[in-house]
């Protein structure tokens, strides 16, 4: 008999949305400023002397060990073949990337001119190379699920890769480049930002599905053994 629950989907559907929350970490911070700065481009709250640059470096991490904690169960999801472990290792350069961007945080806050440093040159190359490593993941996925599915995981792949990976990176890059309006790099990389949250949530959702297939396989398997 299929039991009505279980905790260990349970704990990964916990652990999955924790992550999609903390990445779009920018929200917290929103709320604590007094729902004013979503224009800012969120790297730089992450400045020392921002109020809560820390919040927002600590949550990248937690965020960052989440994700990897997922990874067996979305593995163990993918049909097998090279596309399943590119996307398992592209989202865990993800994660290496999105902890050393935390963790070597850019030297000026918003709205402060200061000069190129070699934290800043490091911080951003973390940032990009994650970012990118997140979407090279999500389009081996999109691959790897193209004939055997899951259908919903595949249409997720391609709308996350396109909107995502390509046009809110692309927007993001002209406004950012251009600066005008002013208001649209913070807003246009908030947009980038949750689509990976609900890329994040996708994998979430992976993991918790072969997390029950593998319990409802075991249990087929002890009950085969028991009535022979």
């Amino acid at each position: 008999m299929r039991r009505q629950s279980d905790p260990g989907s349970a704990a990964l559907l916990a652990c999955g949305g924790v992550a999609a929350l903390l990445y779009s970490n920018f929200l917290l911070d929103w709320t604590r400023r007094g729902f004013v700065g979503m224009d800012d481009v969120v790297s730089r709250l992450e400045a020392p002397g921002e109020p809560h640059a820390m919040l927002l470096r600590t949550t990248d991490v937690v965020c960052a060990i989440l994700v990897v904690a997922l990874l067996p169960w979305v593995r163990a999801a993918l049909p097998r073949g090279p596309w399943r472990e590119v996307t398992v290792w592209s989202t865990v350069v993800f994660a290496l990337g999105a902890t050393v961007a935390a963790f070597v945080p850019p030297p000026c806050g918003p709205d402060v001119v200061c000069a190129v440093t070699q934290a800043q040159v490091l911080h951003d190359t973390s940032s990009i190379a994650s970012d990118a490593a997140l979407y090279v993941g999500v389009a081996a996925a999109w691959l790897a699920t193209r004939r055997s599915g899951p259908a919903w995981f595949h249409r997720a792949a391609a709308w996350v890769f396109w909107v995502g990976g390509v046009v809110s990176s692309a927007l993001f890059a002209l406004v950012n480049a251009t600066g005008d309006p002013a208001w649209a790099p913070g807003l246009s990389q908030r947009a980038h930002i949750v689509c990976i949250s609900a890329w994040v949530l996708c994998l979430t959702f992976l993991a918790a599905r072969s997390r029950i297939s593998t319990d409802l396989d075991t249990s087929e398997e002890h009950r085969h053994v028991h009535t022979h």
